[in-house]
Parts: C-alpha cells; sequence; structure tokens
C-alpha cells in the first residue's frame, strides 16, 4: 500500500506528530511506500495562515529545510521497513511560484539556515523526489483553510459567482500544471471543498437538459449537490488540465480526505473521474493524512469501494530511480521542469493491494 501526500503537526501548524510518528504508523499498517510532502515555503508575508500569524517567512524557509534533514534522517533509518520518498506540496500564488518550486527541485541546493553535512565546506540539503501539484488559493485567498475564508474568495475573488470562482481556481491549476509538471496531481478539484456552503447557487447554475424531469432529479440529488455540477465551460477546463497531465505522463491522487469534508468521493469527485479513465489516465493513492493517526484514513472501505465502483482494476505509484534496474518511467515531462527525474512509475492490480482498515 502507499500514499504519496502527507503533513506532520512537526512541519505544518494543523496537522499532529512528528514526522517520525507519522512514518512509525505507516510502517505498522503496513504500507510498503510513502511519500513524505510537507508544505513549500511562502514567501511574502501576506501569504501567511492565520493560524503562522507569530511567524515569519523566514521561519517557514527554516522549517522547511529542517524537514528536508529529518526525511532524509527517516528515509536511511527505516530504509529496511519502508521505502519512503522525499517530496513537497506546491503553493502556487502567481508566475513567480514557478520559479520557487523549480528551485526547490535543484539539486545540491544550499541552506540559507541550516548547517548540513557540508561537501568541500559547502552545506548541501537533500534532494527533493517528486511533487504533489496542488493549488489551495485563488488571488491569494485559501479556499481549504476555513469554510469563511472558501466563502470570501467566492466574495472578494469570484464576485459572487461559484462559477466565475471555478474558473480562476482552474485556470491558476492549469498554469501550475504547465509551468511544474508534477509528478502527482493533489486534490484536483479542491475548489469542491465548501461548495455545500454556497446557499442558493447550485440550483441557479445547470447545464440546460432537453428534459425538464431529469434536471429536477438530479437537483434533488444529495451526491450531485454535494461534488456541484460543472457548466459546459467549466468542463471545457477541467479536459484541458487532465488532458495536459495525462500527456506528459503525470498520476492523478485519489485523495481520501475528501470523505473527512463531507464530499461524496474522494477528490477528485466521480465525474472528473470517469473523464480521465476514458482517456487512459493514470490514478495513484493519498491518504493526504495530518498526523500519524490519519494514516491510511478512509482507506477501507470508503477508497476500496470507491476503486472499485470505479471499475479500477490497476494503480500506479512512484519507485525511486535508485538502481538501474529501475527503468525510468518514459514520460514527455519538460525538461526544464525537473519533473521525473528522481522517480518512475510502476503499477500494481487492484487486487495485489492490501488495504489499511481502521479499527
Amino acid at each position: 500500500m502507499f500514499s504519496f501526500h502527507s503533513h506532520s503537526g512537526q512541519f505544518c501548524m494543523h496537522a499532529k506528530g512528528t514526522l517520525e510518528q507519522v512514518v512509525q504508523s505507516a510502517i505498522e499498517r503496513r504500507f510498503t511506500t510513502y511519500g513524505l510532502s510537507e508544505h513549500m515555503p511562502r514567501y511574502s508575508p501576506d501569504q501567511l495562515y492565520p493560524e503562522e500569524s507569530h511567524l515569519t517567512t523566514q521561519d517557514l524557509e527554516r522549517k522547511y529545510d529542517q524537514f528536508l534533514q529529518e526525511a532524509i534522517r527517516l528515509q536511511q533509518k527505516y530504509s529496511d521497513k519502508i521505502c519512503l520518498l522525499i517530496g513537497l506540496e506546491t503553493e502556487y500564488f502567481d508566475s513567480k511560484s514557478i520559479d520557487l518550486v523549480r528551485n526547490l527541485r535543484q539539486p545540491n541546493r544550499q541552506s540559507r539556515f541550516l548547517t548540513t553535512e557540508t561537501v568541500e565546506g559547502i552545506s548541501i540539503l537533500p534532494q527533493v523526489q517528486y511533487i504533489v501539484g496542488s493549488l489551495h488559493h485563488v488571488r491569494g485567498v485559501p479556499l481549504d483553510f476555513s469554510q469563511e475564508l472558501y466563502l470570501k474568495a467566492l466574495e472578494d475573488v469570484g464576485q459572487g459567482s461559484w462559477e466565475k470562482l471555478f474558473e480562476m481556481y482552474f485556470d491558476s491549476q492549469f498554469e501550475m500544471l504547465q509551468g511544474l509538471e508534477p509528478e502527482v496531481v493533489g486534490h484536483l478539484d479542491l475548489v469542491r471543498i465548501f461548495f455545500s456552503a454556497i446557499k442558493g447557487h447550485y440550483h441557479h447554475h445547470h447545464h440546460h437538459q432537453e428534459d425538464g424531469n431529469e434536471q429536477e432529479q438530479e437537483q434533488e440529488d444529495p451526491t450531485v449537490s454535494s461534488q456541484n455540477r460543472l457548466t459546459d465551460n467549466l468542463w471545457r477546463l477541467v479536459k484541458r488540465n487532465v488532458d495536459f497531465v495525462i500527456a506528459y505522463g503525470g498520476l492523478f491522487e485519489l485523495n481520501s480526505r475528501a470523505w473527512k469534508k463531507g464530499l461524496a468521493d474522494a477528490y477528485p469527485q466521480r465525474d472528473i473521474l470517469e473523464y480521465i479513465l476514458s482517456k487512459q489516465g493514470r490514478v495513484t493513492l493519498s491518504d493526504d493524512s495530518h498526523g500519524p493517526d490519519d494514516v491510511g484514513m478512509f482507506y477501507d472501505p470508503e477508497l476500496k469501494g470507491y476503486l472499485e465502483q470505479m471499475k479500477i482494476e490497476q494503480v500506479y505509484y512512484l519507485a525511486p530511480n535508485s538502481s538501474e534496474l529501475n527503468r525510468p518511467y518514459t514520460t514527455n515531462a519538460s525538461a526544464g521542469t525537473g519533473s521525473f527525474q528522481h522517480v518512475h512509475v510502476r503499477s500494481i492490480p487492484l487486487a495485489d493491494l492490501h488495504f489499511y482498515e481502521k479499527q
């Protein structure tokens, strides 16, 4: 079993436990591969979350470098028990974010804050092996921190229109995907997270249906309501984004944390997942854990059932390029992005996966 999206309270203010406790939990729950993907630093004071009001951007940079140091220590300590991959989860605000992430992916990167083991007197940080390409903000307003801030994004950014907010989200996501070509695409439709809080909008925005009774039935369907029905224009943007990821060879995570937020399905919701599968897109699994207790959260029966319902027979995972026996994954990723330089992709039949079931 595997997950490529995780956080710990040691390096993320809204998570719990230490990074080592997260790793120990993954081992205990029989994970064979686990990705450590703390949030990348944010470099502007206005990008700090309310919970970080006592911190500076330098604090975030230092904390991220400390994460890399701890991740390589754990990778080596537990190498005989689990394959740990060192990654990061992106933050995207504007085009400047692209260069910031690419810099973090550079080999032999030096820390401005830490004294690490040196090579000829130069402080070198561990290599980032992959990234989770996520979008949490639209025009600087966070979507997933709280329902209050989500509604603020709706009013300030979307000007009261959920369709406009979604459009800006998927356009910003496309910019991020183009610039970074992430190995794993994080919670592709996160913008749906607090959609149920948008009062009165759902019933006013639907595709045109020739059969009025069919439209009325869909309005009353709680599953459709909880994930919301995308307009034709939004579908065009979603398909564009999905097609781009498939073209360069990225993986779409099925993120089980969506159930903790009350959504009907794991991210992405099944309408988008159906399109991904129709185009032979490749999916992987993530628990998006925020502490040791979250490792494998909702994997069984929820995620297992979702995979079976969607008739997914094969899932994919990342493996390190650590041996000549590991053939590099052939992708169309651009050399300049750094994508797929340190990992390749393997597949496993769904029937061979051992799902962790929380007691």
